[in-house]
């Protein structure tokens, strides 16, 4: 897959200045934008499309989407992992309408051509009616040309010259493998996800993961009714492992949010979390579990996040309509008290009918509803620049309000959507 350069219409998108930082609002209204995004960022870089337990047994598969692009991820009889078009080669029909299930063979329903879950092809209903040179291997499913795992996260791309996932994701790796060790050696399961629809472009979910500024703004209705009835929270942990909040963003565009510890919904009995931190500790001794077990929100770029005990997939549906996954991350084997406590999270607090997601649903859609008002032509995510340190390898570090991980975003957006991908 060959780039070339196109002119400064994208670079003029973003304007980043000594002193200011702004991005055009076309990026979030702008029809022929969205369409570009899907080219030149979801079909060109790596996306997240399934946790490895999902799929964990020979002809498991997962339907899911790139971009816009239906696509099934398998694995096969030797356990290797696939994704495929989820796409019929003969007449376009859907291969796969479940979620997720085994098969040995992926059977299309409208002709009953089938696939094997590396995309050959295994069989063509009433061969008989087809010529002498009628080549049937030929009509086999194009497998994306890269799929790879890194810490259960499965990740493909369309692009035949993507650059190796441990450096496309760069810096977000130390976080990746915190993330990681909090099941204390154990695997994640994900619970069925929490989907939600949010009216507003998929950008505002993306960059809202790792904001530490509107909370006391957005959220400010939950945070006074945990005061107000703060009996009913007796037994919810909200102590930090650390006072200190960062932000960090990194060149290939992911960033943190980062302060105390992952917060809970529920009641965890004191012992059992004790245990569960004694696990830790016993395992990557206290410094370690210490950063194990640190809150840290982490966007990987352009669409997954990490949270909490959550994980999301921020789907874009059209310019101004996402939707959203959300699923509660157990672990396998864990105390039932635990992963109660996990499912408990998803229904009250960053559920739609929870304290807090509601809020942030509704300030997406009001910002996309805001973007018609004639004038505002600059968005700006100034916060902390010039203040922020800056590492040699190109993290920028601020503090817990600070703007530097959604600047991180735009600069690899602006870096992709700057080269037109060429046929």
């Amino acid at each position: 897959m060959d780039t070339r350069v196109l002119d400064q219409t994208y670079r003029r998108i973003v304007d980043e200045r000594p002193n200011e930082f702004r991005v055009s609002t076309n990026a979030y209204r702008d029809a022929k934008v969205f369409i570009d995004e899907m080219h030149r960022i979801f079909y060109r870089t790596w996306i997240f499309v399934c946790h490895e337990t999902e799929i964990p047994n020979p002809g498991d598969f997962k339907s899911v989407m790139i971009g816009l692009q239906p696509v099934i991820a398998t694995r096969d009889q030797d356990g290797n992992l696939h994704v495929v078009p989820n796409a019929c080669t003969h007449r376009g029909g859907t291969l796969v309408r479940e979620v997720r299930g085994n098969a040995r063979n992926l059977i299309c329903p409208y002709h009953g051509w089938a696939f094997r879950p590396n995309g050959e092809i295994a069989a063509i209903s009433d061969p008989s009616r087809y010529g002498p040179d009628f080549d049937p291997s030929s009509k086999r499913l194009k497998r994306l040309p890269h799929v790879e795992s890194y810490a259960g996260l499965v990740f493909a791309s369309f692009n035949e010259n993507v650059e190796p996932l441990r450096q496309h994701l760069g810096g977000a790796i130390k976080h990746i493998d915190w993330w990681a060790k909090r099941t204390a050696g154990r695997n994640y399961q994900l619970a069925e996800p929490h989907r939600y629809i949010v009216d507003g472009n998929w950008k505002f979910q993306s960059e809202n993961v790792y904001d530490g500024y509107h909370p006391g703004f957005v959220h400010k209705s939950a945070l006074e009714t945990m005061r107000k009835f703060a009996g009913s929270f007796q037994g919810r942990y909200y102590g930090a492992v650390r006072n200190q909040g960062y932000t960090r963003g990194y060149p290939q565009g992911h960033g943190t949010l980062e302060a105390g510890m992952p917060l809970e919904s529920g009641d965890i009995d004191p012992v059992v979390r004790k245990d569960y931190m004694a696990e830790l500790e016993a395992l990557y001794g206290p410094e370690e579990a210490t950063e194990v077990y640190s809150n840290r929100h982490i966007l990987v770029f352009p669409n997954l996040t990490l949270l909490d005990f959550n994980l999301r997939v921020i789907q874009p549906i059209s310019l101004d309509r996402t939707e959203v996954y959300s699923y509660p991350l157990l672990l396998d084997g864990a105390h039932d008290n635990l992963n109660a406590n996990r499912l408990l999270d998803a229904q009250t607090r960053v559920g739609t009918a929870g304290i807090l997601s509601a809020d942030d649903i509704e300030v997406f859609a009001g910002n996309q509803n805001a973007l018609k008002a004639l004038g505002n032509e600059w968005f700006t995510l100034s916060r902390g620049l010039g203040l922020e340190e800056v590492k040699p390898d190109g993290e920028r570090v601020g503090t817990y309000s600070d703007e530097a991980p959604q600047r991180a975003f735009w600069r690899k957006w602006v870096s992709l959507m700057s080269q037109e991908v060429l046929a």
